[in-house]
């Protein structure tokens, strides 16, 4: 009588503490993590088991998801060195097609400046105000990047918000969102993408894989950003020519 009295008492236990655990929280796994992938003209890029590096600046991409499909809403992230100079003059325009059964219609935004304090320690989710799995520590970006731009200490982030859209598996990764940007990325740059399975009330936020976030090797054709050295060129063709006028007068 007392082992079954012990076992009823057991059961139960178990039985609470289950109900006690948050849904969210029980639908948040690991092992959905997204990874992203070139396409195109952009030769292929591998995850390397530390990152997924890319040699095409800006390069065509997107992100797959695994095991399976899913749907939610898709935000993109794109880490800049914090080297970069004026980073709130500094924006990207996302372009592409939405992932779905047509995969054709067009989708496009414009990644902004999260905030004016650069991400410098800590998980990616956490300073953007998310819960999101797996997780994204600033030690898993941060030394490859030094490799490139050793005075980096962190990241200014940059994000835009896709709306809702259908993430493949690796099979049909091309029928997913294919993406690319109008601005070269800074060297040393991640992108990155965040997937909310949930709903906006209680969210379920996919992140992207350490080992799945796309880092720029190449540097940019042109100086990224430019304001700053075209506010130069202005001063110094200013200067120019007022001094032409002096001598003419």
């Amino acid at each position: 009588m007392r082992r079954l009295l012990l076992a009823v008492i057991y059961g139960a236990v178990v039985s609470l503490a289950m109900l006690s655990v948050p849904a969210s929280a029980a639908v948040i796994v690991d092992e959905d993590p997204l990874h992203g992938f070139c396409y195109g003209a952009t030769p292929a890029c591998t995850d390397n088991g530390t990152n997924t590096p890319t040699s095409t600046n800006p390069p065509n991409f997107g992100f797959r998801i695994s095991p399976g499909d899913q749907t939610g809403d898709f935000r993109i992230d794109i880490l800049v060195p914090n080297t970069v100079l004026s980073p709130a003059l500094l924006s990207f325009l996302v372009t592409g097609t939405q992932g779905g059964p047509a995969n054709n219609l067009p989708l496009s935004g414009i990644a902004t400046l999260f905030s004016a304090i650069p991400w410098t320690s800590g998980r990616l989710d956490t300073y953007l105000g998310i819960g999101a799995q797996p997780n994204n520590p600033i030690g898993a970006f941060l030394p490859s990047t030094q490799g490139l731009d050793p005075g980096a200490t962190g990241f200014f982030v940059y994000e835009v918000d896709l709306g809702i859209n259908h993430l493949e598996n690796n099979a049909n990764k091309l029928l997913g969102p294919l993406l690319n940007i109008a601005e070269d990325l800074p060297l040393a740059s991640y992108i990155v993408g965040f997937l909310n399975t949930g709903t906006d009330i209680d969210p379920i936020w996919v992140a992207t894989a350490n080992s799945g976030a796309i880092f720029e090797t190449a540097p940019p054709r042109q100086r990224v950003p430019l304001p700053a050295s075209l506010a130069l060129l202005g001063t110094g063709l200013l200067g120019l020519g007022i001094l032409s006028r002096r001598r003419r007068g």
